[in-house]
């Protein structure tokens, strides 16, 4: 079975088509077969006593072995494979491929045929006219092309035995007799062939059509939900003359476990970084019911730790399984600054002298069954400082040799960039850590906040 197949194709495909490409690949192969074969016959028949045949004899088994030759070439072109499409061996090939079953049947036609005439004079075409329908039993078709097959392949005979003569007595019917038995019996083997690796195709289309459905409708979910997810992420952020903000979240799957958003009361902004422990559609989930959980106390962000202590009690008590989440919010005035932190890495602080500092505020992650304390800091800030808010696909990072990205490349990366724009930062820092990371796809889900005062 070609496994080529793109999902949607193998989901709508319907079994008769699914069976008419089958028995057409099978047929293809049969019928190169045919080719070499009756190519070979008709070379032999042509060098072998060329002297003793006429004219007419070897102009036959002549364009029998061109007809042979010329299907072989073109065959090489059927099979499907990228070509240019303006090469007419390439197009004539295809359109092989397309109408195999027809032209399988146009060939072996004009083949017995060919066959029976060249053999007429020397009396044996009787044997021929026995043994081609022997020859079409590794054929897989429908009832009524097997059937017209081989009632083409009796009739012709037939007709035959009227201008060709026949080898003993005058009372031909045990020959016509034997040329339907013959026939028959080979078109039922064919036919009761055909029914089998029928029977055998649909059964294994139906697990695998079922399969495609399958990952069909999850992948519509995922993309349903990343999509959702995204939506659920601000579209820009907060305009003010004081602060240049800028973010981005690159989940590692259809959909991530990291979160940022702003919120922007009494002329502060909270910026909130999130993640919760592995991606995927539970990690969706969480993120959703914290997005909420921190749109219903934003009138309580003037206190970060007091919110995240009952966003804590949220995560703990609304699933059975535990699922751990890592916050920090930093919640920016024009002069000051206050930070809390649940487990989460820590935020990079550069100074507009160019020094950095990391502030890390030692706590557990939300959700965790232990009682839980939730530190906070407020720190004096000036204009050119620089806040970067980031999840642990940052520094977790692996290069192709197996080192970590770490936090002192990424702080240095802020120090180098940090008298840039927001938006030139978080592209710097993005940069690092791809070239850093090399060919590898992310293993995990990437966020950045960066919050530049201006």
């Amino acid at each position: 079975m070609d496994l080529t197949w793109a999902l949607e194709d193998v989901a709508r495909t319907s079994d008769d088509a699914v069976i008419r490409r089958r028995f057409a690949e099978r047929n293809r192969v049969w019928l190169i077969l045919l080719l070499i074969f009756f190519g070979f016959v008709s070379f032999l028949e042509v060098v072998a006593n060329s002297d003793s045949k006429t004219m007419f004899e070897v102009l036959i088994g002549t364009a029998n072995f061109g007809l042979c030759a010329f299907g072989l070439f073109f065959m090489r072109y059927a099979r499907n494979r990228a070509e240019p499409p303006t090469r007419i061996t390439w197009r004539i090939g295809q359109w092989l491929r397309r109408n195999t079953s027809a032209t399988l049947l146009t060939y072996v036609a004009v083949q017995y045929l060919l066959v029976l005439i060249f053999a007429g004079d020397e009396k044996d075409w009787v044997g021929w006219a026995m043994t081609i329908p022997f020859l079409m039993l590794g054929l897989r078709m429908p009832v009524a092309e097997l059937v017209l097959l081989h009632g083409f392949f009796v009739a012709s005979s037939f007709v035959m035995s009227f201008i060709a003569p026949m080898p003993g007595p005058s009372d031909h019917i045990p020959f016509y007799i034997s040329f339907f038995v013959i026939n028959a019996l080979t078109c039922g083997t064919e036919l009761l062939m055909s029914k089998r690796m029928r029977k055998s195709v649909l059964g294994e289309w139906s697990v695998r059509r079922t399969s495609a459905r399958e990952q069909i409708r999850m992948r519509d979910e995922l993309r349903y939900a990343r999509e959702l997810q995204m939506s659920m992420l601000p579209e820009c952020a907060p305009r003010v003359d004081w602060a240049d903000i800028c973010s981005i979240s690159v989940p590692a799957t259809e959909v991530g476990g990291d979160y940022y958003d702003y919120f922007v009361e009494d002329g502060r902004i909270a910026l909130v970084c999130g993640d919760v422990a592995g991606h995927g559609m539970a990690a969706g989930l969480v993120l959703s019911a914290l997005r909420s959980g921190f749109t219903l106390l934003r009138d309580s962000l003037h206190d970060p730790a007091a919110v995240l202590r009952r966003l804590h009690d949220l995560v703990a008590q609304t699933s059975r399984r535990r699922m751990l989440v890592t916050v920090s919010v930093v919640l920016v005035g024009r002069t000051q600054a206050t930070i809390a932190s649940a487990g989460h890495p820590p935020v990079i602080l550069r100074r507009a002298d160019g020094s950095v500092q990391t502030i890390d505020l030692f706590a557990p992650p939300l959700g965790v069954r232990l009682p839980v304390s939730i530190p906070q800091r407020t720190i004096d800030i000036a204009p050119g400082d620089v806040f970067v808010l980031h999840s642990d696909g940052i520094y977790e990072t692996r290069s192709a040799n197996g080192e970590d990205y770490g936090l002192d490349r990424l702080a240095e990366v802020v120090r180098a960039h940090g008298g840039e724009t927001a938006e030139e930062l978080r592209d710097a820092i993005l940069s690092d850590v791809s070239t850093f990371r090399g060919t590898p796809e992310a293993s995990d889900d990437v966020t950045i906040v960066v919050c530049r005062m201006t």
